[in-house]
């Protein structure tokens, strides 16, 4: 399994090519520079000679949209999604997270079985922008103060198996399930082989307590469930450069112990 930082700026990615990361893992609102301005970007972003695999937030909140509700507007959002997927295939990235909270959350009152159907639709279409340019979206589970619509692995498993043969995978996320007290084995084995991508941070994220224990246990039930891509820190470090460093250190050690055969 590689080991990853979602990075914010260029200054981070930066950072994080010296520190111990097999890959960074770009915000999508880093991206979100005018299109002269992106190739400046790109070429720095490039020169740091780190890998960018991944790509979160491809549904920037600055943009506001929507894709569940009486105001979904699935071809605006599609046309913003399809933007940050140039931007990121750019760089490599092969992996893009669907996260995105609050362009899914459901209006009250508004049915449910609708709103299922309509983030079902934008999935199979984001599979189709992906699919052309090489790339796997991964559909991210958010704790419940982020969304009200796929809050657990079960229920991202859900959503994959009824959209079956388009090709939308799974990020699997310790934070959010640990946020939501929900068990983490438990979770990870819903998700089983759709999982394409994992996220972790602290929990809260930039307190610094990453629960070693529970670290191990999401590690530990990845591997059982057959993952051997990128797993991700997602974390909101104040001193980068220490913090990060630091992080990297404790998940290698994490990865280093699990693989070790006992």
């Amino acid at each position: 399994m590689e080991l990853g930082c979602v990075v914010r700026s260029a200054e981070e990615a930066e950072h994080a090519a010296g520190l111990a990361f097999d890959y960074g893992e770009v915000k999508g609102d880093m991206l979100c520079v005018p299109r002269d301005e992106l190739p400046a970007l790109t070429a720095r972003l490039r020169r740091t000679e780190l890998p960018f695999k991944a790509m979160t937030s491809p549904l920037p909140r600055r943009y506001g949209c929507r894709v569940v509700g009486p105001d979904a507007d699935h071809a605006r959002a599609l046309g913003v999604f399809r933007d940050m997927c140039d931007r990121g295939a750019a760089l490599g990235v092969g992996t893009v997270v669907l996260g995105s909270g609050q362009a899914r959350d459901v209006p009250e009152g508004f049915p449910a079985e609708e709103a299922g159907r309509q983030f079902r639709d934008f999935l199979v279409a984001a599979r189709d922008v992906c699919a052309e340019r090489a790339m796997t979206v991964a559909l991210e589970h958010l704790n419940s103060t982020e969304t009200n619509l796929v809050n657990s692995c079960t229920e991202a498993r859900a959503v994959v198996q009824a959209v079956d043969g388009a090709g939308v995978r799974i990020t699997a996320d310790c934070f959010h399930l640990v946020s939501e007290g929900l068990h983490v084995r438990t979770e990870v084995a819903a998700a089983g082989s759709a999982i394409a991508h994992a996220h972790t941070s602290a929990v809260p994220r930039g307190s610094g307590d990453f629960r070693e224990e529970t670290q191990r246990e999401f590690v530990t039930a990845l591997l059982a469930a057959g993952h051997d891509g990128g797993l991700t820190v997602e974390d909101e470090f104040a001193d980068f450069g220490r913090e990060a460093a630091e992080a990297a250190g404790l998940f290698h050690r994490i990865l280093d112990s699990t693989a070790a055969p006992s």
